[in-house]
């Protein structure tokens, strides 16, 4: 008996098993076409990862309705920029920019949707995803707001080093407090504590040991940052998501990290898709109720609570 094997239909009947084989081949080989189709598609879709800064946010596909959407869970207390790059072969996607902002403690928030473009040749994707506390294209922002000196009423500290200091401040508008280890250290503006490290001990004066600075970092309502670095080991009084007023007791100043002595390193900035960080110049409030960019050298005392 001659069967005759097109594709996959049989021109004649035989017993149940052999049908049950042919099946199978069949299934098989529409089962390869259909993968040699789609390539390493469902492995593709494995987001690879590159953190800028390690952020409480995760970043996720499913398929919906013919379309690969993205989805990103956002659990920082602030917005944060999620940026994307995509390698899309015979396929689209619907993001108009290279990133997405996504609100604060937000879930399921589609940053993309990808979609094949023809179904009868290969196609594949594959992105990379890295994190940005704020946005990292803020532009307007208050660059007159009066910050309060970050220590208690009467207290009175010398700037050791400056905007774009000659030290470790170049090409930053920072200032460094010098002020005793364990001095209190209050909230120079509004907002809500976005990030804090207090746990190293380790201290040099070299540009390696900026990895073990102890820090806070607190939002602001305006989009801008500021960070209260070099804080003792242990010595934060607040955590991740309190809400903070000026003049508020934040943490304890030290010596840890990249540091040559004791004091507080305060700067404003924004994050930057170059740079990571953009520092900000900052006026504040200071004796006399007078507004001022604050000078290397000088000293100035606080005669006001908040």
């Amino acid at each position: 008996m001659v069967r005759k094997i097109v594709g996959c239909k049989i021109d004649s009947e035989e017993s149940r098993f052999i049908s049950v084989l042919v099946l199978i081949y069949c299934v098989f080989i529409f089962y390869d076409g259909f993968m040699k189709k789609i390539g390493m598609f469902f492995l593709l879709l494995a987001p690879l990862m590159l953190l800028a800064q390690q952020r409480d946010v995760k970043v996720y596909r499913e398929f919906i309705e013919g379309k690969t959407v993205v989805f990103a869970d956002n659990n920082e207390f602030c917005p944060v920029s999620v940026l994307i790059r995509t390698e899309l072969l015979n396929m689209k996607s619907s993001l108009k920019a290279p990133y997405v902002l996504v609100p604060a403690k937000t879930k399921r928030f589609v940053l993309m949707e990808i979609s094949v473009i023809n179904l009868k040749k290969e196609f594949n994707f594959k992105y990379q995803s890295s994190f940005f506390l704020g946005d990292i294209n803020l532009r307007k922002y208050d660059i007159d707001f009066p910050y309060s000196l970050p220590y208690k009423e009467g207290e009175e500290y010398s700037i050791g080093q400056g905007y774009n200091g000659k030290i470790s401040h170049q090409g930053e508008f920072a200032l460094d407090f010098i002020m005793p280890i364990g001095t209190e250290i209050t909230a120079a503006r509004d907002g809500i504590v976005v990030d804090v490290q207090d746990s190293n001990t380790e201290t040099c004066m070299s540009k390696d040991c900026a990895e073990f600075n102890n820090y806070i970092v607190i939002y602001h309502e305006d989009g801008t940052m500021a960070e209260y670095t070099h804080i003792d080991t242990k010595g934060s009084l607040v955590k991740k998501g309190d809400v903070v007023k000026r003049g508020d007791k934040i943490g304890l100043s030290g010596n840890i990290g990249w540091s040559s002595g004791p004091h507080l390193h305060f700067f404003s900035f924004v994050s930057d898709i170059e740079k990571g960080r953009r520092s900000i110049r900052t006026k504040f409030r200071t004796e006399g109720n007078k507004l001022e960019f604050l000078q290397e050298k000088k000293s100035y005392k606080k005669d006001y609570e908040f």
